[in-house]
């Protein structure tokens, strides 16, 4: 056996050099000539992939016993990692493309409810516009009421008089709650109070132009998104299946990405999972007597009650969009990655 080692000594040289090509190797590593982790060894670029390789080959044009057991498993060793690193490998995840699928399909059906709001505030816009001109009174800032009514709220672009009603009203509402602003939104109030029809009309138009604009703006975000997310799905697909150094890399470098998708799922799951397991709550009794001391019982759900089903509700919303924002995240990141590499490979 020591016989066998004297003759591969050299090809023994090249495999030791081999497996300290790896850019992971560290300073102390390579001063000890030990590895501290095997995953060391890895090749994280194809010029350290084509360089190990280089080295087996030498190693094996200069061993004079291939067949020494030692010798032999050394080199398939490394040659296993040269050939993996080599191979291209499935990377991209299923889970993360389903979440951003259900992302795309809930930011379509917002952005058609945001569609009808964005329709709606044209319609009020117009209304406003067609206001014809009449007397506006003023209202005392005692006697102005403090709290809006449904009415107030529903009638507020019926008229230039109706909608300074509103306006003063959230203004002496705002003052008495907040003693701090009270001079400058009495200021505001008295300022309001005095407009007649055509700076009212002047105020409102600008307050719906604002709320058209703002309504518009919110309605093209999320169909921005959702075609982003539907852009991105292929990109991360077509760039998911990188060659084995290039995981490598990867994998040394985005530690915290692998903390958040992991953190973030798990919190995601664990709130979808909550809000699915609050409708499996047992049925409890509700035991009623009446005055003749005749009782009767009556089975009850107890996430019917209000407050479970909002909870319920509210964590199946943080859920979907916790998951969907992680799923955006982390295949944005992994794409541009999948990106630069391919653009590198062919400059």
């Amino acid at each position: 056996m020591d016989e066998e080692r004297i003759l591969n000594a050299e090809a023994s040289r090249y495999l030791d050099e081999a497996a300290f090509v790896s850019s992971l190797v560290s300073n102390k590593e390579r001063e000890t000539g030990k590895l501290s982790d095997p995953a060391h060894m890895y090749p994280c670029s194809k010029s350290e992939a084509d360089q190990m390789a280089d080295l087996l080959k030498k190693a094996k044009d200069a061993a004079k016993d291939a067949a020494e057991e030692t010798f032999a498993k050394r080199y398939d060793t490394l040659q296993g990692i040269v050939d993996w690193s080599v191979k291209r490998h499935k990377a991209w995840q299923w889970t993360l493309v389903l979440a951003a699928l259900l992302g795309a399909a809930v930011l379509y059906l917002v952005q058609l409810k945001q569609q009808d709001d964005v329709l709606q505030a044209r319609v009020d816009r117009e209304q406003v516009a067609e206001w014809k001109t009449v007397r506006v009174n003023s209202v005392d800032f005692d006697l102005c009421p403090v709290e809006q009514s449904a009415d107030d709220y529903a009638m507020r672009l019926a008229s230039a008089e109706r909608y300074k009603t509103y306006k003063l009203i959230d203004l002496k509402s705002r003052a008495l709650k907040d003693s701090a602003q009270y001079a400058a939104l009495r200021a505001d109030y008295d300022s309001l109070n005095a407009m007649g029809f055509r700076q009212i009309h002047e105020v409102a138009l600008a307050d719906l132009d604002e709320h058209v604009s703002s309504q518009e703006t919110w309605h093209t975000l999320l169909y921005v998104y959702m075609a982003f997310l539907l852009v991105l799905i292929p990109i991360y697909i077509i760039t998911g299946y990188p060659r084995g150094y290039t995981i490598t890399h990867r994998n040394n470098r985005r530690g915290c990405l692998n903390i958040f998708r992991k953190v973030g799922m798990a919190v995601a799951m664990f709130c979808l999972g909550a809000s699915v397991a609050s409708t499996l709550l047992p049925d409890y009794v509700v035991r009623n007597t009446d005055a003749n001391g005749k009782s009767t019982e009556n089975k009850e759900h107890k996430w019917f009650s209000g407050l479970l089903i909002v909870l319920r509700l509210i964590l199946m919303v943080v859920g979907a969009v916790l998951l969907c924002l992680v799923a955006s995240i982390v295949m944005t990141v992994e794409s541009i990655g999948g990106l630069i590499d391919m653009f590198r490979k062919c400059k």
